[in-house]
């Protein structure tokens, strides 16, 4: 079987590195370097707390676990950082929002530890933590990842197989035929037996000519990389509307946005000198270099916020797989949805993120249930 996976960042990765492993061979397209899209533009952190609802997050700390399964056969166990991250808010909306999230953690069995101010303090030395905080929550399982290394290394373990192959062109349609499809690139088109959409915000546009209302919004994002000099900072800290973590000799800020927050379609991007500020009291010895790099892009949110994956209504040789959290879950929503195909069967834990949710009347368009 013939599989065209549209996308190189982490989910096109995941999915050809699986499809690979259920030796299916698969044709991998993206007119542009793997990771150099939203991949590239993440803050990458490895994480289930953002999760809205107790089985999201289950389902996020599922994905979380499984990294390291697909890490350790290919050579990238060390590319893991499970450091821990500290969050914690000086407002109060908003830390009643992020002891709800603990509790919902607790509930789940996920490790979780409540600080005092002078508990982080002892853990990161080189923090301030100024406004005196409640509490400071501590997830010990959850860090961050080089996305882009990962991702190319995916591929490049796919590729290896001899079942994988890169094609450096753009899709611009599909067009579906009743034993298959027809991608069509920037320079030629190719006759496949199945086709997943996985490249993020453009998938949008390849909805369209298949006669599908838009998944997902385009969501503005910004990463900045600031050089820092200072004591090394070993967690990834969310603190009040900055998350900020190191990478070696740069500091890497996201966006000021609240990290507990499910999805935020009307986020506002702050200045890289604005988040510079926040990052710059949240520090005792904020040694930072002159050369501060902010790369702007756009990363997609599902219309809902709930990852979308599974075949396209009407579409029986279609599937898409989009989610804003494509770090942490890319590769179990790979795991599951390739070895659906590969079976020609249906995944329960998939279900509740099927793509037929948005066609349903709007008095039942709301989040799905997880079962």
């Amino acid at each position: 079987m013939l599989v065209a996976v549209v996308g190189a960042g982490i989910m096109g990765a995941s999915l050809a590195l699986h499809f690979a492993a259920n030796e299916m061979t698969v044709l991998l397209f993206d007119g542009a370097t793997p990771g150099s899209g939203a991949t590239g533009l993440s803050f990458a952190s490895l994480s289930f707390f953002a999760a809205a609802t107790p089985n999201l997050m289950q389902f996020s700390s599922e994905a979380l676990n499984y990294h390291m399964d697909v890490a350790r056969p290919i050579g990238l166990a060390d590319s893991i950082r499970t450091t821990g991250t500290l969050h914690w808010s000086t407002d109060p909306a908003q830390n009643k929002k992020l002891l709800q999230a603990a509790s919902m953690a607790e509930g789940l069995g996920r490790i979780v530890e409540y600080l005092s101010r002078n508990n982080a303090l002892n853990l990161e030395p080189n923090l301030s933590i100024p406004g005196a905080p409640e509490v400071i929550v501590r997830i010990p399982e959850e860090g961050w990842l080089d996305s882009v290394h990962f991702t190319k290394r995916m591929i490049d373990v796919a590729v290896a197989t001899g079942l994988a192959h890169c094609v450096s062109e753009k899709c611009t349609r599909i067009e579906p035929l009743k034993q298959g499809a027809v991608v069509w690139t920037n320079r030629t088109c190719y006759l496949v037996d199945m086709v997943v959409l996985a490249n993020g915000i453009g998938i949008n546009t390849l909805l369209e000519d298949l006669g599908c209302a838009p998944l997902v919004h385009e969501l503005p994002d910004e990463v900045i990389q600031i050089p820092y000099f200072g004591p090394p900072i070993e967690h990834v800290v969310f603190a009040n509307h900055i998350h900020f973590r190191t990478n070696g000799p740069s500091l890497i800020v996201g966006n000021a946005d609240d990290p507990t927050a499910f999805c935020d379609t009307g986020l506002e991007i702050r200045s890289a000198r604005e988040n510079v500020s926040l990052v710059r009291d949240e520090l005792k010895e904020p040694s930072f270099g002159e050369s501060i790099t902010a790369r702007r892009g756009s990363r997609p949110a599902p219309k809902d916020g709930y990852p979308i994956v599974g075949r396209l209504p009407g579409q029986e040789r279609i599937f898409i797989a989009v989610t804003h959290a494509g770090i942490t879950l890319a590769p179990y929503v790979a795991l599951l949805l390739t070895t659906e195909i590969a079976k020609d069967g249906s995944c329960e834990v998939l279900g509740a993120f099927r793509p037929e949710r948005f066609n349903q009347p709007k008095d039942r368009n709301r989040a799905p249930r997880l079962q």
